[in-house]
């Protein structure tokens, strides 16, 4: 099993630090994150989930240029590298723009997220030590102190709980399935939470989690996760059902 001292919990790294980190690693840029191009794709990655730049939203190549004092050729390599990651769409002949949502995808991405994270919880239960757990836990004390700066600092933090998750758990496979969903599960979950997601809620869920964990309870541990995907795909369908602007799916 990968040590937790090298996962997200480490006490050396800084929260931006590491969320940059594994913003690269799943843009497949991590061997090149002190490139020009991994910094844009990292910067522009971020842009997109915190909404800076929203679903549909036109990606001007020329103002990213200028914005990184650069040509327009690494950010158009950039952009190639965030469609590639589905964050971007590049349509024929028109500006590239930051990917929407259909209703369906939405569906089927949190299906899928629920039962993945079940077997994380339960496979987390199985492996991992009083000690390892515990790094769950300064995980779970850092989402309370985020909680009381901002919504995007809660947000990261909950990432980087479910980064150490994952490696504790010890299935390979499964993280890899997990990375491969990870940019548009985090883009998904900031804008269910910036419109609809009650941090308050949320730190609640992820304590009675942790008391499972620490119960060493699976079925249980297994079955929070996937209410906690479950009741955000409830919240995602009413914003989209009320016509929330989730970007455009066709021209």
């Amino acid at each position: 099993m990968e040590s937790a001292s090298n996962g997200p919990s480490a006490r050396a790294a800084k929260p931006g630090d590491l969320v940059d980190g594994i913003l690269a690693r799943l843009l497949g840029v991590d061997g090149r994150q002190d490139s020009l191009v991994g910094q844009i794709a990292v910067e522009v990655a971020r842009d997109i989930i915190e909404e800076r730049v929203g679903p549909g939203a036109d990606l001007n190549s020329f103002e990213l240029a200028r914005r990184f004092g650069t040509s327009r050729t690494p950010v158009r390599e950039a952009l190639l590298v965030l469609e590639k990651e589905g964050m971007v769409e590049i349509p024929p002949r028109r500006r590239p723009r930051a990917a929407s949502f259909s209703k369906e995808t939405i569906r089927e991405i949190y299906e899928l997220r629920g039962e993945l994270y079940a077997l994380v919880a339960a496979r987390v239960v199985e492996r991992a030590d009083d000690e390892e757990l515990g790094t769950l836990d300064a995980c779970l004390e850092a989402m309370r102190a985020a909680a009381a700066v901002s919504g995007d600092a809660y947000f990261w933090q909950v990432v980087l709980f479910q980064e150490q998750a994952c490696l504790l758990c010890g299935n390979g496979t499964l993280k890899r399935t997990i990375d491969g969903l990870g940019l548009r599960v985090m883009q998904l979950r900031h804008l269910g939470m910036s419109r609809a997601w009650r941090i308050e809620r949320s730190l609640a869920d992820h304590e009675r989690l942790m008391l499972a964990l620490h119960e060493r309870d699976a079925g249980l541990a297994a079955a929070l996760n996937r209410s906690m995907a479950t009741n955000a795909l409830a919240g995602l369908m009413t914003l989209f059902d009320g016509s929330e602007l989730l970007g455009r799916t066709s021209d």
